[in-house]
């Protein structure tokens, strides 16, 4: 016997297993006090889906070109074992997802989508940070048709007031982003709340429309959740 369990397992086959009663688990369970006016990641959720969002849940583990491609790290970090080659890094952003999510409905006829995502994403070489994101991707029309109102593309704009929306009455500055490589140069921005960048929303670059083959270029943006949720 080298340990305390040892010695308590030999007195316990000595006694007999049978001759000690089972007996449930008594527990004090005690809810636990939650402010009501404090904004929670389940009242995001419903904020967006509100706004016609549908949430996906993707993998954690992605292809290395969505890295590369949509503004990740260009150095993720690798799995030892990935569990299919096209899954084969962590993701730093949650675009991946939400674009090939978009591709997947288009190839079934859906002609307007609405999707949004809120999980982690994972940076620095041992996994060290993993901040929660919350995005989002709209594409198609900005309207379900109906009679009463034209139809238009969905547009920077709209996706600008989903945003705003979502954040509350935090005060959000907008400042353009021109040195992006994943979003379009002139229709893309920055957000910021008290100087410091927490998102960014804008166009998927041109160059990644023809290459993925949209007919039209998705509105995208992704935030920190925790500068979206008052401590």
């Amino acid at each position: 016997m080298a340990i305390e369990e040892d010695f308590t397992e030999e007195v316990v086959r000595l006694y007999g297993y049978d001759n000690i009663p089972a007996k449930p688990p008594k527990a004090l369970v005690a809810m636990l006090p939650q402010s009501e006016d404090k904004r929670r990641l389940a009242d995001l959720r419903d904020v967006l889906a509100a706004r016609e969002y549908q949430e996906v849940v993707n993998y954690s583990f992605v292809d290395e070109a969505w890295e590369r491609d949509l503004g990740g790290s260009a150095v993720p970090i690798k799995l030892q074992n990935p569990i299919a080659s096209n899954m084969s890094v962590m993701r730093t952003t949650l675009l991946g997802g939400l674009i090939n999510t978009l591709i997947f409905n288009l190839n079934r006829k859906e002609s307007r989508v609405r999707i949004f995502e809120a999980g982690r994403v994972f940076a620095g070489k041992g996994v060290e940070q993993q901040p929660y994101k919350i995005g989002g991707l709209a594409y198609g029309d900005a309207t379900p048709e109906q009679w009463g109102v034209a139809a238009r593309k969905v547009d920077f704009f709209d996706v600008k007031a989903d945003v705003e929306i979502l954040c509350g009455g935090i005060d959000l500055v907008f400042s353009p982003a021109k040195q992006t490589t994943f979003l379009h140069p002139g229709r893309s921005a920055h957000i910021l709340v008290g100087g410091q960048v927490i998102g960014f929303i804008g166009e998927l670059h041109p160059k990644l429309v023809q290459q993925y083959e949209f007919t039209q270029a998705p509105v995208l943006f992704e935030l920190d959740s925790e500068a979206v949720l008052p401590s």
